[in-house]
């Protein structure tokens, strides 16, 4: 079984500040991918991405896009290339009409093939969308994966408004139950 960490980079500020506030129904996460990979033992990252009119990637969770510029995203994903078992999910974060567009479609189908190209190592796996759940990209990997985190196992009073609340109550029996399938992805890697 692989660890994954629900929306893996959630962890990072809010771009607009008038969403800080709004960040902790966001956010999954509150430490890094490196100590998520490091201290915590995470192999699979749930990376999602959308892109604006102009074809700029952004890291997002629904309303969230999170403050990181695409250089420094692409930096982490050759640092984690130098490992053998790191495997990310890729997410089109593309929840509605007006984001789900061809030029973002286009746009996402690029950024795969360039972390495919650049990061060999990595298993990248996923290439779904979020608006139809459709492939919009096809990845070489499959895996199987159990989300046991408050978005899909919850009441809606946790999901929107308190994740962490979710993790504090269920990660220690959730890891220790563990899964079948190839990944087990949870929210706050670090509660246990």
């Amino acid at each position: 079984m692989i660890l994954g960490s629900h929306n893996s980079w959630s962890y990072l500020k809010p771009k607009k500040w008038w969403l800080r506030p709004f960040a902790f129904m966001a956010k999954c996460q509150n430490i890094d991918i490196f100590t998520q990979f490091h201290a915590y033992k995470v192999r699979c990252f749930d990376l999602r991405v959308r892109f604006s009119k102009l074809g700029e990637l952004k890291i997002a969770h629904g309303f969230m896009e999170y403050d990181i510029k695409q250089d420094e995203l692409l930096a982490q994903l050759k640092q984690l290339n130098a490992y053998s078992d790191v495997v990310i999910r890729v997410l089109h974060e593309a929840r509605t009409s007006k984001q789900y567009t061809t030029n973002s479609v286009q746009s996402f189908r690029k950024f795969c093939d360039y972390i495919k190209k650049e990061c060999p190592k990595i298993k990248f796996w996923c290439g779904r969308n979020l608006y139809n759940w459709e492939y919009d990209y096809k990845f070489d990997n499959d895996f199987s994966c159990e989300e046991n985190y408050s978005s899909v196992k919850a009441p809606r009073l946790i999901d929107d408004w308190f994740p962490w609340i979710y993790a504090k109550l269920n990660n220690k029996k959730i890891l220790k139950k563990g899964t079948d399938k190839d990944i087990l992805a949870i929210d706050f890697v670090n509660i246990r």
